[in-house]
């Protein structure tokens, strides 16, 4: 079981039981606990095979045991100093500390009382720790002793006093864990108002230049903004005019094709015209020559049919004469039916050859053309009248 107990001079310290009754014992059986090395001195000599940490042994009346705790322990010191700037500040500081080397420190303190042997190595150390923080403290000024006791303070308090109580050949076998300053006090109020006071002012005085920064800072972005947003623009501005010089070069380029397509367009329209207004003027003229032919052969067929008719016509004049001249009457009739309707018929019929007409014959019927049917008909007609005449003439 463990407790605190105040020492002279504002030394505070954690220790253990004082009453330990294994020590009181004259003789008997004596076991250290694992936090604990026990020293074993049998007729003036150490019994090196029964010391140990956590060790056990007999004790005989005349045998001498000493049980030397190496669990950590804790002091809490103060100090008042005078600062290097004549400011009056009390320190309060908190050390860690064990013993590490029981077979050394047993020879400079008396552990046969031990709660008198932790109190006077905690008193050492607390010492140490008050003197050694006030030399730090008179070669300091106020604002440092407030602003790095960690750095300037703690780390050199921890330095010096574990120089002295760890050393290996003339320490005491105490090993200084860590050292903290945790309260530096201004004991005059004045002063502690008037630092509160420069401190708020200079608090004040920092939030203001870092307010100032912040709005110079947002000031310089905002700039820095637009001039980004303004070249940002006026590279939008020149691609832009870029792309649309690009396109309207390509829409030049464009039109020139499509002109160029038109224009060839419209040259192979008019080659197509003009081949088509030749082609018809050809096909035109081709159909005039092949009409004027048609009425070229019209018009010989129609001058050999007249010159036929007429030819016939001055024979049968001739025959007329000549039957006029010689013949009787009746003999020009017999004479004109029996030559000359055959003539005409004939030569009525081979002009007639080229016409058409819509005949509806009789079944049986195979007398050729209408007007050959009919001058077939007229000559019949023409014989039996012949015939009458050779009869009556007879």
């Amino acid at each position: 079981m463990e407790e605190k107990v105040m020492l002279s001079d504002g030394v505070e310290v954690t220790t253990s039981s004082p009453n330990d009754e294994r020590l009181e014992k004259r003789w008997g059986y004596i076991a250290a606990y694992p936090h604990e090395y026990l020293i074993h001195f049998r007729k003036g000599q150490l019994n090196e095979k029964n010391s140990g940490q956590g060790a056990s042994c007999f004790k005989w009346p005349r045998d001498t045991v000493f049980i030397i705790p190496t669990s950590l322990k804790e002091i809490v010191f103060q100090a008042n100093q005078l600062s290097a700037d004549n400011v009056d500040i009390r320190l309060r500081g908190m050390a860690i500390y064990h013993i590490n080397n029981p077979a050394q420190i047993y020879t400079m303190l008396n552990f046969s009382n031990r709660q008198k042997a932790e109190e006077k190595l905690a008193r050492m150390i607390g010492d140490l720790c008050r003197s050694t923080s006030k030399w730090l403290v008179a070669n300091m000024g106020i604002e440092e002793c407030m602003r790095k006791r960690k750095e300037d303070i703690a780390e050199a308090l921890k330095n010096e006093v574990s120089r002295i109580v760890g050393d290996k050949e003339k320490g005491w076998g105490v090993e200084i864990v860590t050292i903290d300053i945790q309260d530096v006090y201004i004991q005059d109020i004045e002063i502690f108002s008037a630092m509160q006071m420069l401190f708020k002012t200079e608090k004040i005085r920092e939030s203001q230049l870092i307010q100032l920064e912040m709005r110079q800072n947002l000031e310089l972005k905002k700039m820095e903004q637009e001039r980004e947003m303004a070249e940002y623009r006026k590279n939008n501005e020149l691609e832009e005019a870029k792309i649309n010089a690009e396109i309207k070069n390509k829409q030049i380029k464009l039109d020139q094709g499509n002109d160029e397509q038109q224009f060839a367009l419209d040259r192979y329209r008019v080659e197509q015209n003009e081949s088509l207004s030749q082609y018809k003027l050809t096909q035109e003229l081709e159909r005039e020559r092949q009409k004027m032919l048609l009425k070229s052969e019209a018009a010989q067929q129609e001058m050999e049919k007249q010159k036929a008719v007429h030819q016939l016509e001055i024979n049968v004049l001739q025959q007329k004469i000549e039957v006029e001249n010689t013949a009787t009457p009746v003999s020009l009739e017999k004479n004109f039916i029996e030559k000359a309707l055959p003539t005409i018929a004939d030569a009525l019929a081979k002009s007639m050859s080229n016409s058409h007409f819509n005949v509806i014959q009789q079944e049986g019927n195979n007398s050729g053309t209408p007007f050959k049917f009919m001058l077939v008909e007229l000559m019949d007609i023409l014989r039996d009248r012949v015939d009458k005449l050779g009869n009556s003439s007879d």
